[in-house]
Parts: structure tokens; sequence; C-alpha cells
């Protein structure tokens, strides 16, 4: 199988991200999700955390920068990262300062967000800058006065940590660069860190039952293989697909989808702060799977990769047994899993997932 390392065509993350954190030249866009199991602050920990009392401070959480001391229940939050301003949202508390968010509306914010900010009669919060390189806006972050900065799915340098944290305590990702953790891992500490443990309990309940229904409802799913991946632009060689960990990898598993074997060969060649890898369109018939799900930064990249020659005679592809999310909104719901995305994308993903398993080739936008 001729493997490769290099970037999809079309990157997970907006451009300013990943030059903030990885010097890679990559265009702008979604999905999203970075990735990778965590164990540090998390799991077995922030369970444990969630018995404790919600109000009990100080509260230490370690990460791979160091341990983080967060003396009294926070009220100014900001979010560095994608999902964790979500998060923040969802367990009572408008951040004052969060990422633009690719798929959101001309202010940036993503239409359950600002749902979610609306019903606790909040004020939308402001977005923040980035040089042209990437880089963190310490100024506007210091006169937002935060008491917390929350960065779990970033990728937040040591010299960005130590900078940040002479602003205020802040929370970086906990053992490698864009790794929360699951989307249930990245609740609980970030609820750890809010005194907000009970809460996140309730959340993840409620759309870990949203997901099992869905699951339930949908008997179609279980055990089918998939592989995600990108869509083609003039030029590609390869087609790039994400690891076992990735957010939007680990969403479909727990809508009963079963991540093809076939990945472990690719997934054994990432390295580093890689959450996807690469398999050349001559030997896609080595990645065995029943339903290839991609994601489309623009939607002229979908007919012009089902035009590819190489691509067409993949079996899942010929079969039509694929699924598409070209819509930014979907592609950033379903890319960056969250508490509040989660149960937004479901009446649009499911149907689009289903059209899939049947060999109907779907495509989010052609439902719009």
């Amino acid at each position: 199988m001729s493997l490769s390392t290099a970037a999809p065509t079309r990157a997970a993350r907006p451009a300013r991200i990943w030059t903030r954190v990885a010097g890679l030249a990559v265009t702008a866009a979604l999905v999203l999700t970075g990735c990778g199991t965590s164990s540090s602050g998390s799991g077995d920990d922030t369970k444990a955390a969630g018995a404790a009392s919600a109000g009990a401070f100080p509260v230490s959480i370690k990460h791979a920068h160091g341990t983080t001391e967060i003396p009294e229940k926070p009220k100014r939050i900001i979010t560095v990262s994608w999902m964790n301003h979500d998060v923040v949202a969802a367990l009572g508390t408008v951040p004052v300062g969060v990422d633009k968010q690719w798929g959101g509306d001309k202010d940036g914010h993503t239409p359950w967000f600002r749902t979610q900010v609306e019903k606790l009669g909040g004020k939308l919060p402001e977005t923040l800058n980035y040089g042209d390189s990437g880089e963190i806006d310490f100024e506007q972050i210091l006169s937002l006065d935060p008491d917390l900065i929350v960065g779990l799915y970033s990728g937040i340098t040591d010299v960005d940590y130590k900078r940040l944290s002479e602003i205020a305590p802040t929370l970086p990702y906990l053992e490698r660069p864009f790794d929360g953790g699951s989307w249930q891992d990245m609740t609980r500490t970030i609820g750890k860190a809010l005194g907000e443990n009970e809460k996140a309990e309730s959340v993840i309940t409620d759309v870990e039952g949203t997901l099992a229904t869905v699951a339930k409802e949908n008997p179609q799913f279980k055990g089918k293989t998939f592989t995600y991946g990108t869509s083609l632009t003039p030029g590609s060689t390869d087609l790039g697909l994400y690891v076992d960990y990735d957010p939007r990898v680990r969403l479909l598993t727990e809508m009963g989808f079963e991540n093809t074997p076939s990945m472990k060969a690719i997934t054994d060649t990432v390295k580093g702060t890689n959450f996807y890898g690469g398999v050349s369109l001559e030997k896609l018939d080595d990645i065995k799977a029943d339903v290839f799900v991609g994601w489309a930064y623009d939607p002229k990249e979908v007919p012009y990769t089902l035009k590819d020659p190489l691509f067409q005679r993949w079996t899942p592809i010929k079969n039509k047994n694929y699924a598409f999310v070209d819509e930014a909104p979907l592609g950033m719901a379903t890319s960056g899993p969250s508490v509040l995305s989660i149960p937004w994308a479901m009446e649009r993903y499911v149907p689009l997932l289903a059209d899939a398993v049947a060999g109907k080739g779907a495509v989010s936008s052609a439902g719009s």
C-alpha cells in the first residue's frame, strides 16, 4: 500500500490555527477534528471529580505543560479552541472571548452556540484575532480580563502557555496538540475547571442518550465499516483519511459504525501532531470499507472528486455507499462534535448516512 502522511487536500482546521500550532500552511477549513485519546485530567480522574463537590476550589488539573490551579470559580472565560466554548456555554457560562468558528455566521458563531447564549440570556462573546501567521493576540486577550483560558483542543505551545498563564490560569491540551480526548472527556475536564461536575455529567448523559437512540433507530449502521476522508482538488494524488482518534471518526462509531481495520496501516504511519494520513488514489482498493464519509471545504469539490477516474473505481464510491458533507455548519458540527453541536447535527447527519448505507450516494447540500 502506498501511504503518505501529507496533509489532506483540505485541512480539518482553520489555517490560522494550523500555522499557530504546527507551522503548516493549510487552507482554512473545517473539520475538524485533532484528536487523540487522553487520560490526564480526564477519564477516571474527571469521573471521580464528578463525584466531588461542585463548588470545591481550588482545582488543579495536570496537562502537557504542567499543572494549572484554578483558585475560585471562573466567571470570565476565554476559549482558544474548537468545541470548548460550546462546553462552557452548555455548563451555564457565556465565554467573553472565543475563536471565530468555521461554519459560523458573519460574526463567527455557530447556530447551536448562538441558541445556547440566547437561552442563557447572555451577550455573544468577542471573537479573537490572530496574526497573519497565526500569532495569538495577547493584548486582546488581556483586554478581556479573563480569569480562565481554555484550549483543550488546541496546539498552544510552551511559549504561548507561559504568556497566557501570565494573564490568567490557562488550560491547554492534556497530552498532545489537538488532543482533548473524547467530547465526554473535554466536557468533564471543563466541568471540573468550572466547578460544574454534576452538570457536566448531566449533559453528557443527555447527549449519549441521543446517540444511543440514533444507533437503536438505525440498526443498519451497526457493524458497517467506514473510513472518513476529504474531498479532492486539482492535482490530488492521495486521499486524506482521518485516524481513529479524530473526533469525527469517534462520532460515527458512537452511532454504530465501525472504523475499518484497513486504517491501521495508515494510523501506524502518522507521527507528531498529525491526525490524518493518506493513501495513493491508485491504491484505494487497499482500504476496505462499506461506507466512505467525507467533507468538502467548497461544495464544488464534491463533483470534482466524484468524477476522478481513480476515485470512481473504489468500491464504496462505485456502489454509491458514500456521504459528503459540503455545508459548513454541518461540517463544523460533526467535525468538532460537542454537547451542543451533536444534538443539532443529528437530524441532518443521520439521513445522509442512511442514504450512504442504502447505496444512494448522498451529498448534504443536495437536500438543502
